[in-house]
Order: structure tokens, then sequence, then C-alpha cells
């Protein structure tokens, strides 16, 4: 029953990564037709021989009238015959073995000129489905929520669009023209054989299938290994990832042999389970070709003792018997390794439709609202929030509870309190980059949830601690998202944002390359591209999250100089604990333990002398 399950999942996968298909239907009926013309020319080619040589040593009668046209393998023959006959009384034998020999050498050249032809058209079909399964792949990963990414390891998600879309391309994709060849030549090779011989072909159609059942026990192994291995490299490329990333952490704290270790392990996994993999792959084709053979001369033993009044008048029908069945093992053989490589293959394509069918949670409800501006205010009503969505009471919400607060257009709000107090999950929340179950967020009275959600991210500017930029130049990550901006725009908001002088500094100014996550920048020069980034976007609200941490005290002075007046001009969210940015902040919400202690402004909960005004204290920063 599992053994079953498996391979619907399977056919399943395939059935889908086929559908890709329907956008090629010329390239496939091309590859069916040339195909089709390579298997006759090589059946034609094999077959010629032995009339030719039954002609050419006399071993038949030469045929003098011209056969009447047929759809039989007679009129070839006989037609054959009579041409031969006519060359050899025309010109001798030596013109008839120029004849075929020319013959034969035209139809192998046509029969591979056909063979290339598929493979010609299957390169494009080849390349448009990699690039349609990786399109969808990465179209859907953008769209898949954080919560999603919080159980994933950012490594295997990169294994899983290069390894495993490459496995896919290798033992999926890649056995496309041998579906599409091999058929045709069985299928020429068995009508040949009844034509011989229809009892010795029906005894050959009751052998062959026992094949089958070696073939489906190879496929099962490979495919469970290899779902194995799939999952060993996701693992080991999440280890690489750490590593680099990591690097300065792992020397300083001299611990190359812990994770040299920790990756060595996998790594010997994986050794084990490709060692497995390799050996049952390379079993899998000696074994075909012995059970072949073996098939090929039993079928020939059973011939001469069952059926000797069948070749006893022609031991040549009895020589291309057993030549045709011959030729016929490569194509069987092909076919029946495409089947246990397709089956390695199905254990890529589930971890890659892993992804692709992953619930996207957050998205557009139907007929969705849509915003270009913010007019009145926000609200937060009651709401609780944990990231276990399986919490279905309120009270159990460990992250948020009970938050009720409103900020309107205009105002600037300070959020702050002790780490893990859920600062950062309240405005991710806002921007939905997780849905609540309990509670509503308005945005000028509509619950944000009802708002399209590209219309709601287009309101904010948001500025995190940890700055991600991209391995481009400056120019480039200051327009992200905003490819219509003006140079001097761009200049502007790096003023503001009081990154020009030291951008101007650099070998290109605004056209130098900055690295991989802008490692060739300082933290401070990093966080204020980031900052310069969300201004140059001018949103109507700023998520500010401890987006001065990685300054120094003067130029986070300069920062509030330049950048606070800026943002009164907006609305603007500020979470920070360093507070001598977000003193002077309209409004300040104090959190601890997800719920709000305090709510005013930097008098109000200073003269309170509650959890605010202690943890002014604590940072010496009374008034």
């Amino acid at each position: 029953m599992y053994f079953c399950l498996r391979f619907e999942n399977g056919m399943e996968y395939l059935g889908r990564i086929l559908k890709y298909l329907k956008n090629y239907k010329l390239q496939i009926a091309l590859i069916l037709i040339v195909q089709f013309l390579y298997a006759i020319f090589s059946i034609f080619t094999l077959t010629l021989l032995v009339p030719f040589l039954q002609v050419l040593f006399g071993q038949v009668e030469p045929v003098t009238v011209k056969p009447d046209f047929s759809l039989s393998p007679d009129y070839v023959i006989d037609t054959f015959y009579y041409t031969m006959g006519t060359v050899i009384e025309r010109h001798g034998q030596g013109s008839a073995l120029i004849f075929i020999a020319a013959t034969m050498i035209l139809l192998s050249f046509l029969s591979n000129l056909c063979r290339y032809a598929g493979m010609f058209w299957l390169s494009h079909i080849r390349s448009g489905i990699l690039f349609n399964i990786r399109d969808d792949f990465y179209r859907k990963m953008l769209r898949l929520p954080l919560a999603f990414y919080s159980k994933q390891r950012s490594g295997d998600m990169i294994s899983r669009i290069g390894a495993d879309v490459l496995e896919v391309e290798w033992s999926i994709i890649s056995s496309l023209l041998a579906l599409c060849r091999d058929p045709f030549l069985i299928i020429a090779y068995l009508i040949t054989l009844f034509t011989i011989s229809v009892k010795l072909s029906i005894i050959t159609l009751l052998i062959i299938p026992a094949m089958g059942v070696v073939l489906s026990i190879i496929g099962k192994n490979i495919r469970n290994y290899s779902l194995m291995s799939q999952q060993l490299i996701g693992r080991m490329t999440a280890y690489f990832e750490e590593a680099v990333d990591g690097l300065r952490v792992i020397k300083g704290y001299n611990a190359q042999q812990y994770v040299s270790e920790q990756f060595r392990k996998e790594n010997f996994q994986f050794y084990r389970l490709n060692k497995k993999i390799f050996r049952i792959k390379e079993l899998g084709s000696p074994l075909i070709e012995f059970l072949c053979i073996f098939t090929a001369l039993a079928i020939c033993l059973i011939g001469l003792v069952a059926f000797p009044e069948s070749f006893a008048a022609n031991g040549s029908l009895f020589m291309l018997y057993f030549v045709v069945f011959a030729r016929m093992i490569p194509p069987a053989k092909s076919l029946a390794t495409t089947y246990y490589q397709m089956r390695k293959g199905l254990s890529a394509a589930a971890r890659i439709y892993e992804v692709i069918d992953a619930d996207e949670q957050i998205k557009d409800v139907e007929n969705p609202t849509h915003i270009t501006d913010f007019q009145d205010k926000i609200e937060f009503k009651d709401v609780s929030f944990s990231y276990n969505n399986d919490i279905a009471d309120e009270e159990e919400c460990d992250v948020l509870k009970h938050i009720s607060f409103s900020l309107k257009k205009g105002e600037t709000m300070a959020i702050v309190g002790p780490s893990g107090s859920g600062k950062s999950t309240l405005v991710d929340l806002l921007s939905r980059f997780y849905d609540i179950r309990f509670g509503q967020i308005l945005i000028d009275g509509t619950p944000t949830n009802q708002y399209a959600l590209s219309d709601l991210r287009s309101l904010f500017g948001i500025v995190h601690q940890d700055v991600l930029l991209f391995d481009d130049t400056v120019y480039r990550n200051l327009t992200f998202g905003v490819e219509d901006a003006t140079e001097e725009q761009v200049v502007a908001a790096a003023k503001i944002a009081q990154a020009h002088d030291f951008i101007m500094q650099l070998e290109n100014g605004y056209q130098t390359e900055i690295g991989n996550r802008g490692m060739r920048l300082s933290g401070g020069q990093r966080q204020r591209l980031s900052i310069a980034r969300a201004i140059l976007r001018n949103p109507q609200i700023f998520i500010l999250d401890e987006a001065t941490s990685a300054l120094d005290n003067e130029s986070e002075l300069l920062f509030q100089e330049a950048l606070l007046p800026y943002i009164k001009h907006h609305t603007g969210i500020i979470i920070a604990h360093r507070l001598s940015t977000i003193r002077f902040a309209d409004k300040i919400l104090f959190l601890k333990n997800g719920e709000i202690s305090e709510i005013g402004s930097h008098q109000e909960l200073m003269g309170k002398k509650g959890e605010y005004y202690r943890f002014c204290m604590a940072q010496q920063l009374t008034e």
C-alpha cells in the first residue's frame, strides 16, 4: 500500500512537470515525426541485410516480376529482391554490393539525421521546462510568508532551486527523448519479429515482463535513497552558507574544528547514501543487459526446439530474428534505465513541489480594497498574536497580548521595551508579514487584510536593524524598487540619510560595487544606505526598526537633525533601545512581555516614574 501511494505521488509530480509541454506542441510533433522516421530507417537498414545476402549468394531465386504495391513486409522484401535481381543481372554482383552498401549508408545517414533532429528540438523543450520550473519556484518563494522560512534553512532552499532542479533535468527531462524514440523502435522491432514468427514472438512477450519486476525493485530503492540524498545536500548547502556568513565568528571562537566535524558528519552520511545509489544504479544496467541476452538465447533455443519448422527451410530468417531481437535490447534497456532514472528524479521533484505547493497563507482576499493615500489613522484593536497557528484561545498567545492603540496621520510613535517584548513583531503585523487571528488592525477604518497586499505595503518604508544590501552598485541598491528615480532624487535621499559624503569618497562614487551584503562597507555605512533607500521611496509611513543601532553618536546626532524633521512631515513608527532617538516622539509605547505597559509622551511617562522611567534611568537618560 505504501509503495502504491508513493508511486501515485510520483506520477502526480511527473504529470505536473509534463504539463509544461503544452507550450511546445510544435516541437513535440516534430520530435515524434523524426523519431518515427528514425525507427523506420533503422529497421530497413537492418532487415535489408538478409535478403541482400540471400540474393548475393544465390540462396533464393531472383524476383523477375515487379510486385504490386501493398502495405506489407512481403512487398518490401519482394521489391528488394526484384531490384537486386535486376542489378545483378545487368551489372553483376559487384555492382549489387555497391548498390546495397550505398542504400544502407543512405538509410543510416537518414536515421542518424532524424535522431539528431529529435535532440535538436528536444533541447528547446528541456531548457524551457527548466526555465519554467525555476521561475515558478522563485515566484512562489517570494510570495511565501516569513513564517514558512522560520521552519526552513536558507541553504536547503538554495539546494532545491539548484541541485534539485538539475536532478529533475538529468533524471526526467533528459529522458523525454528516450520516451519519444524508444517506443517507436521497440514497436518496429516487435512488428518485424511477429512478421518472422508469430508463435516465438508471443513467447517473447510472455518472458519479457519478468524483467519489469526487477526494474521496479531497483527503481523503488533508488527513489527512497535519492530523497534522503537530496535532503542531505540541502543540509550541507546550509552549512556552507552559514560558514561563509559566520566565518568571522567561527574564527573568533576557534570553532573551526567543531563546525568541520558537524559538516563531516553530514558529508559522511551523503557519502554512504551516494555509494548505495551508485551501486544500485550501476547494477541495473549490466543486470538488464544480462537478462536481455539470456532471454534472447532462451527464446532462440525455444524456437529451434519447439518450432523447428519455422526456421528449417530458411536459416537466414533465424539469424534475422536473433539480430532483430538483439537490436531491440538497447532501446528496451534505455527505456528501463529511464524508468529508474525518473524514479530518482521524482525524489527531487517532490522537494521542489513541497515549496511550490506550500500554503501562501498571506494573500489578497477576493475583490480587495485599494488604497493609495493614508488619510486618517492606524488602529490596533485588542490584537493578540502567537507564531503557533494551532492556538485556539487568545489568552494562550505568547508574543503579543491585547494590544490596543491608535496613531494619527502626521504623528510619530516610538515603541520601546526590553528585548523580546514583541516590538518588531508588532510592526511586522502592520505590514502583513504575518496575519493575526485575534483582534483587528485598521488603516483609515478598514482592516489591513481587506486591502490589496501590494497597495498596503507601498504605504510603508521600512528600515530594519539587519540591513540587506545586494551585490551591486551603491546607485542600484538605493534605487531598488524605485527604478524611475532620477539622479537628483537619489543624491537628495542620500544627503538626508547622511550618506552622500562617504559615497563620494568611494572609488567610483555612486557606481561603486559594494560586494555581497555590502561587505565592503562598514556597518554604519550600510545602515545609512538602507535609510536612504527608504527615503527615496518617499513612503507615507516610516518604520525604523533599530535603524540607528549601527551608527556612532555623532552620526546619530546628524541623523536626528536631518531625518527626524523629515519624518515629522510623514507618519513615523520608531523602534529603538537608544532612547535619544525617540524621546521627541509624539507618543511612546512601552512594551513588556508582549503587553502595553505604558503609553504617552516622554514627559508624561517620566512623570509617572514607572517602567519607562526605570528603563531610562538604566541608560542614564534622565531629564
